[in-house]
């Protein structure tokens, strides 16, 4: 690989932790969204039937996200009125949000918008939210009916068809773990389980939150009595300081981030672009024992300081040994086509198109088609799509949404969009294909990145790494989880926590 490409995939190996990191934050503020819907949403709560707090008065709130060391990254406006639809109560929000971040000397924004009306007898109603990074945009629009959210995705000059199961008092929300943070009627010692759709992963996630008590906090000079909330969500807890009148003051997400209330010129003295550059510390793990290399073809570690209730998965290439410790070979040729059979709900799994995985989109086929013409062999196939991807996207950062038909219109983009456009086209040439998420080792970074890279079924599974040029993926990788975007979120609990320990490298 000549020299300057290679410092670029070093940068994008850089840069896609971040982007991963991002993408969760982006999350993050679909929770806020969602906490400024708190006075209209139903809640089912415990025996005494179904509580709600209804407000007949205008909002206008500032947020402001805070990374560990204090700096601003981000603010989030929302304006939120009563308004009645055919006879019906609710409450109509107007929200906007800015990411703003120096990333690799590159200054990088991510813009957020839309608008949701929620029904005040039956939760989210509609919603129409766009977010956009450049010239990259992904915008969901949807209603809400009987049980169906019904929608449109509308990425890469193309309109998808949406069409989600979804229970009843539906919140709109995200996947940090502060989902319905503030939720109405709440008194201490009060428990509630209810609903969230995420946009960001078109899924829908039950929520834990409790009123675990009050506390005094000191907000604006003025000593204001609290309810304190904590929301468990996939994994994750947060917790949030409330006022008596539903506004959120101040919450702390996972990993040292905060969200404070802001006024309107603090949000937009907030606004100057931050630098970025401290997150990488927390992206970085750097491993002890045994000093990793790139191109290794096997690697014996030992992972500690998981998540409680995780364990990374066990495949043909990644083999658990004993508890935490992990073998990790790559093989000595690409896996034969005539292995075991996948079988047919599993192989149909790995071969459908999901909201940001088009693989039966036309022009996703079409270029599929264009790669892998009449070759019949699985594996050839999969490295004639692998070469195509190396070869042809950018390798470059981008805070966007990563989506299959985005990345073939644009041709650039990090592991994330590498993944998913090679992860469309194989599915398409019908070669089994997931997702794994995990971290890669750099030499010139000296530890463990996060990173995406796709597997392919060819008798067994087999990691590619399109974006490090890797037809094989080398044993300097570690995977963490294995799925699609609505996976994403699951990889937050890893971040400044995880340990590894190498005792054999080769």
């Amino acid at each position: 690989m000549p020299l300057r490409q290679w410092e670029e995939v070093q940068e994008v190996l850089r840069a896609s932790s971040i982007k991963l990191f991002a993408t969760a934050i982006i999350s993050l503020w679909l929770v806020m969204m969602a906490l400024l819907i708190r006075r209209e949403v139903l809640v089912p709560h415990f025996g005494r039937g179904k509580v709600l707090a209804y407000v007949e008065r205008e909002t206008d709130t500032w947020m402001g996200l805070y990374m560990p060391n204090g700096v601003c990254i981000g603010v989030l406006n929302t304006q939120t009125r009563p308004e009645a639809r055919n006879g019906e109560y609710g409450q109509f929000l107007r929200f906007w949000a800015r990411l703003s971040m120096t990333v690799l000397s590159v200054p990088t924004e991510i813009h957020m918008a839309g608008q949701a009306w929620a029904s005040r007898d039956h939760g989210l109603s509609e919603f129409d939210f766009s977010v956009s990074s450049a010239e990259h945009k992904m915008r969901i629009a949807a209603t809400i009916d009987d049980g169906l959210l019904d929608g449109q995705i509308h990425t890469g000059g193309e309109t998808i068809p949406l069409k989600v199961p979804v229970g009843e008092n539906l919140l709109f929300s995200g996947n940090m773990g502060t989902a319905a943070l503030n939720v109405p009627g709440l008194e201490p010692g009060d428990e509630v389980y209810v609903d969230t759709f995420d946009p960001m992963t078109l899924s829908v996630t039950k929520a834990e939150i409790t009123c675990v008590g009050e506390e005094t906090v000191d907000y604006g000079g003025e000593e204001v009595q609290t309810k304190v909330l904590v929301t468990r969500l996939g994994g994750i807890t947060s917790k949030a300081w409330v006022s008596y009148d539903d506004e959120v003051l101040y919450a702390e997400t996972p990993f040292g981030f905060t969200l404070k209330k802001l006024t309107q010129e603090e949000a937009l003295e907030a606004l100057r672009p931050s630098d970025a550059e401290g997150l990488i510390g927390m992206m970085a793990v750097r491993p002890t024992g045994q000093r990793p290399v790139r191109g290794a073809s096997a690697m014996d570690i030992v992972l500690t300081n998981l998540p409680e209730g995780t364990m990374p998965p066990e495949d043909d290439t990644q083999r658990m040994v004993a508890q935490g410790r992990f073998d990790i070979r790559t093989p000595e040729e690409p896996a034969a086509s005539d292995g075991p059979a996948l079988d047919e709900e599993t192989r149909a799994a790995f071969l459908k198109s999901d909201a940001f995985v088009q693989a039966d989109h036309p022009k996703i086929t079409a270029r599929a088609k264009d790669i892998v013409g009449d070759e019949p062999d699985v594996w050839q196939r999969a490295l004639r799509i692998y070469e195509w991807v190396y070869d042809t996207i950018e390798k470059t950062s981008v805070m966007s949404l990563p989506s299959a038909l985005d990345v073939l219109k644009t041709k650039e983009g990090d592991c994330n969009e590498h993944t998913v456009l090679f992860t469309a086209l194989a599915r398409a040439a019908g070669i089994p294909t997931r997702i794994a998420i995990g971290v890669a080792w750099s030499d010139e970074l000296e530890g463990f990145y996060y990173h995406a890279w796709p597997e392919v079924y060819v008798g067994r599974w087999t990691w590619l790494d399109p974006t490090l040029g890797q037809p094989v993926a080398d044993a300097a990788h570690i995977k963490l989880l294995t799925g699609s975007i609505e996976k994403w979120p699951q990889l937050l609990p890893y971040l400044g926590q995880l340990q590894v320990e190498v005792l054999k490298i080769q």
